[in-house]
C-alpha cells in the first residue's frame, strides 16, 4: 500500500492522534481526582461523627444523651452512606466528555476539517471547514445516528456553498447512557 499524503498532513495527523491521547488522559485524571475528593470529604465526615461521639462519651454525659447522640449519628451515617450511593450510580450514568469526542471523530469525513469543539453538560458545538456540501451533509447526518446525540442543528447558510464551507453544528446531548 503506498500512502500519497504528504509529510506535513502525516505529522498534523500524528499530533492530532497524540493530542486526542491526551485529551482522554487528562479527562480521565480530573474524573479520578473528583471521585478521589468526593470519598476523602464523606470520609472526613464520618471521622468528625465519630470524634463527636467519642468526646460526648469522655465528657461523661448521661448515657441516655449518649444513646441518642449514637442513634443521630448512626442516621447521619446511614444518610450519607445514601447519597453516597446515590452519587455513585449518577456518576456511573453520566457520559464522558471523550466518548461523544470519539463519536465525533469516528463519523468524521475525509475532507471535514474541526476548528473549534465546545462542550458544555448538555450541549457540543463544533465549527470547522468542509472542502464539499456532500461531505457536510454526510457528517450531519452520521452524527444524528449516534444515541447520546438528542438533536443535531446545522444552519441551512452552511450549505449555501459548494466548497470550501465553514460550517457550524449544534448537538444538543442525553445526561445519561441509555440503559
Amino acid at each position: 500500500m503506498i500512502n500519497l499524503l504528504p509529510e506535513e498532513r502525516k505529522k498534523r495527523i500524528r499530533v492530532k492522534i497524540f493530542n486526542r491521547f491526551i485529551l482522554k488522559i487528562g479527562f480521565i485524571f480530573i474524573f479520578s481526582m473528583i471521585l478521589f475528593v468526593f470519598f476523602l470529604g464523606a470520609n472526613l465526615f464520618i471521622i468528625s461523627i465519630y470524634q463527636k461521639i467519642n468526646q460526648a462519651e469522655i465528657s461523661g454525659e448521661e448515657k441516655d444523651e449518649i444513646n441518642e447522640i449514637i442513634q443521630q449519628t448512626k442516621t447521619e451515617i446511614d444518610d450519607q452512606f445514601i447519597k453516597s450511593n446515590q452519587t455513585v450510580e449518577n456518576i456511573k450514568k453520566r457520559i464522558p466528555f471523550w466518548e461523544y469526542l470519539d463519536q465525533i471523530n469516528q463519523f468524521l469525513p475525509e475532507g471535514v476539517f474541526l476548528t473549534r469543539v465546545a462542550i458544555d453538560e448538555s450541549a457540543i458545538k463544533i465549527e470547522g471547514v468542509a472542502d464539499g456540501r456532500n461531505n457536510l451533509v454526510e457528517f450531519k447526518n452520521s452524527l444524528e445516528s449516534v444515541d447520546f446525540f438528542k438533536e443535531v442543528n446545522m444552519p441551512i447558510s452552511n450549505l449555501t456553498s459548494q466548497e470550501d464551507i465553514n460550517f457550524e453544528i449544534g448537538i444538543s446531548l442525553s445526561a445519561t447512557k441509555n440503559q
